[in-house]
């Protein structure tokens, strides 16, 4: 019942336009081109909106991943051949300690895949994991593309205040 209620403002977000551009044509006394120009307008608003929902839907974010950030989790699906499918690397991550997290997608490396794993048993021994990009002519962590490397180490703990 929630999805349905979630999705309501999504419908008439999609449905009001259409009606008023019904309206237009039937009965306002426009000229034919300006109604033509609407019409043509409308299947690029809903395109444009709808690649910006993808953003607010959970989907991973189509930006760069930022230069230091907490790794909270990390799925990988590695890549099958008899399914023609290639393999994705998803990092659920923090970007500053009391931010909102967000789930960032990667091409599937084995190096990576590696390097995640070691990460995640760090991360079952109760070690905050820090990412941190680097220059791809670094010598560290794993190529992730864009000339750039991703590597993980163990978060350093703030020293408390003297008392």
């Amino acid at each position: 019942m929630d999805q349905i209620n979630a999705s309501l403002p999504l419908v008439f977000a999609y449905v009001l336009p259409l009606c008023l551009l019904v309206w237009l044509w039937l009965s306002v006394n426009i000229k034919s081109r300006t109604k033509l120009l609407l019409t043509l307008c409308l299947p690029v608003i809903y395109a444009v909106h709808w690649y910006g929902l993808q953003s607010l839907r959970g989907w991973p974010a189509n930006q760069s991943l930022p230069n230091q950030f907490e790794l909270i989790a990390a799925d990988v699906v590695e890549p099958e051949a008899s399914q023609n499918r290639d393999g994705k690397i998803h990092l659920w991550i923090r970007q500053k300690s009391n931010g909102e997290p967000r789930v960032y997608g990667l091409p599937y490396t084995r190096q990576l895949h590696k390097i995640l794993f070691e990460t995640k048993q760090r991360m079952e021994a109760g070690q905050t994991q820090m990412g941190r990009l680097y220059d791809a002519s670094s010598n560290r962590g794993a190529a992730i593309g864009n000339n750039q490397k991703l590597e993980f180490q163990n978060a350093t703990r703030a020293m408390l205040p003297p008392k």
